[in-house]
């Protein structure tokens, strides 16, 4: 007995009837018509010639798809090298795709110019022709602090020793806040060595939670994309913590209210957006359930139904990012809230990619 095969939209129209998100087909090139996009994420990893060698093999298997968007986001050692290689008159007479291929940066800085060693404008990603940035990642908001070493560093501080020697440098100053003082005293006298411990590894843990990116952070990169004519993908999502805690969606509405409210009506068209919960990316992590991704895109929908209207709500793209692979993106897609992926590990696969864009076609 064969089991039956989904109903996937690969174009469609959005409709809200009786408080519930439904995708209505259309047909390529349908004026309005929502395309999903699949983009490809490929964190650090490639370096630019094998880059080219894997956007190469990706078109190759993906001939003359016209009806998706297609997004790679090299390192920003690859940016250029890549950008060289798509553009679109070479992509059309090579591998008959059209204006539906995208360069995506992985991440940018707020500021223009100055001295911020290390970073990379928004203005210097449009000028070499990147398309979209991805902002707010999950490795950006949540994991920078396990390599920065932000908690150890400042937990040290609280040892009976390094606060012993910081009060002999404060009593040999003249007019240091007595109540400074009195509290280090406290701290170093030799029956608190228990509360020394024990708020060193509170503080270690709470630095390493809030070492990565913020909300505000991220706001200043959506508004400096913007203003220099760059799409963004603006990701968001809970960690497991959040998840058990019952706390998803009161997170998500503080990451998306923030990160949106420099995003008007008119440039919110502009915007994409990316759940993708924490606790289901990377390695051995298992996916979300369709139950969850449907239950969290249809919240986030709702949500900018609130701020911008029914209209930008019902055709504004919200993809889903968390271990997206072949024999799942059909059921990701069947979702009536899902408008693509952002796909990280099988997306430096050219036969796991091509698959999923080639999602719900027979060949």
């Amino acid at each position: 007995m064969k089991t039956a095969v989904p109903k996937v939209y690969r174009n469609y129209y959005r409709q809200r009837t009786a408080n519930q998100w439904l995708k209505v087909k259309a047909e390529v090139g349908d004026p309005g018509a929502i395309r999903p996009f699949l983009a490809g994420n490929w964190k650090m990893n490639m370096i630019p010639r094998s880059g080219v060698a894997l956007a190469a093999r990706i078109f190759d298997i993906c001939k003359d798809i016209k009806d998706v968007d297609i997004g790679l986001a090299p390192p920003f050692t690859g940016l250029s090298t890549l950008a060289d290689y798509i553009k679109p008159d070479f992509l059309r007479s090579e591998y008959g795709l059209g204006r539906n291929v995208f360069l995506l940066a992985q991440d940018t800085f707020f500021e223009s110019k100055g001295a911020f060693t290390g970073e990379i404008s928004a203005e210097m990603l449009a000028a070499i022709g990147v398309d979209r940035v991805i902002i707010g990642h999950s490795d950006r908001r949540t994991n920078l602090g396990k390599y920065f070493g932000f908690g150890p560093s400042i937990a040290k501080r609280l040892s009976r020793a390094f606060l012993t020697q910081e009060l002999g440098h404060l009593k040999a100053k003249e007019g240091v806040d007595p109540q400074i003082l009195a509290a280090l005293e406290h701290l170093t006298a030799e029956g608190n060595q228990d509360i020394l411990a024990g708020m060193a590894r509170f503080l270690e843990e709470e630095m390493r939670e809030r070492a990565g990116e913020s909300d505000e952070a991220i706001q200043k990169k959506v508004q400096a994309c913007l203003t220099h004519g760059v799409q963004v993908v603006l990701c968001c999502g809970e960690n497991r913590e959040a998840r058990e805690a019952q706390e998803t969606f009161s997170l998500l509405d503080r990451q998306l209210r923030i990160g949106l409210e420099v995003v008007s009506p008119r440039t919110a068209g502009e915007v994409v957006i990316a759940y993708e919960p924490v606790w289901a990316v990377g390695e051995g992590a298992s996916p979300a359930k369709p139950e969850q991704i449907s239950e969290v895109h249809d919240f986030i929908r709702n949500l900018i139904m609130d701020l911008y209207g029914e209209q930008i709500a019902s055709t504004i793209r919200i993809l889903y990012g968390g271990n997206v692979k072949p024999d799942n993106i059909v059921e990701i897609m069947n979702i009536p809230g899902v408008d693509g992926a952002l796909v990280g590990g099988a997306s430096l696969k050219a036969n796991d990619f091509a698959q999923i864009i080639r999602f719900g076609l027979n060949t």
